[in-house]
């Protein structure tokens, strides 16, 4: 057992924060000791999340025609990749998504629009209507991802009920130019500190292998911790034919591994959701994401590319050993009392 590794862990198991250059010394360990990685990992997820794991679903709401030029996306006007595009959904087809989410086992659906905001007061007024109808139909949490917010978009979010917006920093401020030149990098930190002021729960992560490097892996992790988000969902690239990063390799599954453990000691306490990509990525490990440190995962399918079927996932968690719990749950055991 590294003795290093040990000791690192249990400043996080102790709930004090690690320092940049040992998260730097944890992310280059290579070898049978990456064994000892995950082993400190698991125990850290362990202690403050237990054996349950949470499950959390999307519904691309608002496909294509995106004004903004994030080389690793399907949806930029910029690429030519042939994926579907459709305008703003009916609140019907976001319910019946709430609703298979739900039937899945999920602890919430996530609706997402592509673009850099919502454009125009009808498209809004659909959103909140749609928040409202989950609300109103289901047990599990509506969330959103909706691009760039004003103070009072978010507001009137929370008034329609909704819990949690996702808005990903995607990488390093320093490499986030090379990723995206039609927004900045302060555009994104502005709308998750207006979406926190407002009362909204903060998910927010990153995508890896669109060429970064390890000190931007780190860096992300510490930038999450100080704004202090809820949850952390990790991306890994599917490289989409007509994007600049087409011809990007995966990364190699046990670093993606590495990656998750890593993001685990520096955030011990958060909620680490893996989500795009893990199946090109992580292979047949996938079941080594929740040893590595991980707590919560995405199920079904992404925006533009398909995920793995609920069966299996289903059938993987409960072969751990490990529970999926939903606020599903949550509201029976209230209806009981």
């Amino acid at each position: 057992m590294n003795d290093k590794i040990k000791k690192i862990a249990n400043q996080s198991l102790q709930g004090k924060a690690i320092s940049h250059d040992d998260a730097l010394y944890l992310m280059q360990i290579d070898g049978d000791e990456i064994y000892d990685l995950f082993y400190w990992a698991n125990q850290i997820r362990l202690k403050y999340f237990g054996h349950t794991i949470k499950g959390c679903s999307i519904v691309s709401a608002r496909q294509g025609k995106c004004t903004e030029d994030c080389r690793f996306c399907s949806q930029s006007t910029y690429y030519n990749t042939g994926i579907e595009e459709f305008n703003l959904v009916d609140t019907g087809n976001i319910l019946d998504a709430a609703r298979c989410a739900e039937q899945a086992g999920s602890d919430s659906i996530g609706i997402v629009t592509s673009g850099y905001s919502i454009n125009g007061d009808n498209d809004f007024d659909k959103i909140c209507q749609s928040i409202k109808a989950i609300v109103s139909n289901t047990c599990i949490h509506p969330h959103g991802s909706f691009g760039e917010l004003t103070r009072e978009m978010a507001e009137s979010l929370v008034k329609s009920g909704l819990k949690r917006i996702n808005h990903n920093i995607e990488t390093s401020e320093r490499f986030f130019p090379k990723v995206c030149s039609t927004h900045t990098f302060a555009d994104r930190l502005n709308t998750i500190r207006v979406a926190k002021e407002a009362g909204l729960e903060i998910c927010s992560g990153a995508i890896f292998g669109i060429g970064e490097g390890i000190e931007d892996r780190i860096d992300v992790a510490f930038t999450l911790k100080k704004l202090d988000v809820d949850v952390v969902p990790l991306n890994f690239l599917h490289p989409i034919q007509g994007t600049p990063l087409e011809q990007n390799y995966p990364i190699k599954a046990m670093d993606t591994l590495k990656i998750i453990s890593v993001y685990r000691y520096i955030l011990p306490d958060k909620e680490i959701k893996i989500a795009g990509g893990r199946e090109r990525n992580l292979r047949d490990l996938q079941s080594w994401m929740f040893y590595a440190g991980a707590s919560s995962v995405m199920i079904g399918n992404y925006l533009t590319t398909k995920g793995r079927s609920v069966l299996e996932d289903m059938r993987m968690i409960e072969d751990l050993g490990l529970e999926l719990v939903t606020s599903c749950e949550d509201s029976k055991k209230l209806a009981g009392n």
